[in-house]
């Protein structure tokens, strides 16, 4: 009789043993399967975010260059310099009929241009932002013949719907553009580097 017990108790224990292991096999796969839908849930509103980060970057591009093409021409005093060709205008903000570039919002910008002359003449220009000069350059000719250029680089912050610029100094005058194919061409390039 205790063989016949122990038997029965032996299979008895394996029916509780292999339900408990359907029901934790069941509890694995469900919690599995939760885990597996949130992770992917968490993946596609990741993979949105990413997406409209790449749009608003691209979308948020400030940069431009505009060349003076094929022109000689005098500029008094304090004069504009309107670089009307525009080779690149991401974002649209500068005005190639005013020569102005107006930033869409605060931050640190660079802007760099060259001015082109020829002969025993003089040229030189100034950066301006809002009426303050940030800096000049500039070349007067030493004699006929010659075509010379000179450029400049700078950085600095504006602040939303400042306007930059670049002008004739109030130095001398009258100012002698030269710009044309095969020689150096009078160039504006600006950029944002870092939005405030």
């Amino acid at each position: 009789m205790n063989v016949i017990v122990f038997i029965f108790f032996l299979f008895s224990g394996c029916d509780v043993y292999t339900k408990s292991i359907q029901n934790v096999t069941e509890v694995s796969n469900e919690y599995l399967q939760n885990r597996l839908d949130k992770m992917e849930a968490s993946l596609s509103v990741l993979e949105s975010t990413i997406k409209n980060i790449s749009a608003d970057k691209k979308d948020d591009a400030v940069m431009f260059f505009a060349i003076i093409k094929s022109r000689a021409f005098n500029l008094d005093k304090e004069s504009t310099v309107v670089f009307d060709i525009i080779v690149l205008n991401e974002g649209s903000h500068y005005n190639n009929y005013d020569g102005v570039f107006v930033a869409p919002r605060n931050g640190i910008y660079m802007f760099s241009w060259t001015v082109s002359s020829a002969n025993a003449n003089r040229v030189i220009t100034e950066l301006v932002v809002d009426d303050e000069v940030i800096t000049s350059t500039g070349e007067k000719g030493a004699d006929s013949g010659n075509h010379m250029s000179a450029s400049m680089t700078a950085m600095c912050k504006i602040k939303k719907d400042g306007h930059a610029w670049i002008r004739t100094t109030g130095y001398g005058g009258p100012h002698y553009f030269k710009s044309q194919d095969n020689y150096p061409r009078t160039s504006f390039l600006g950029l944002l580097v870092r939005a405030e």
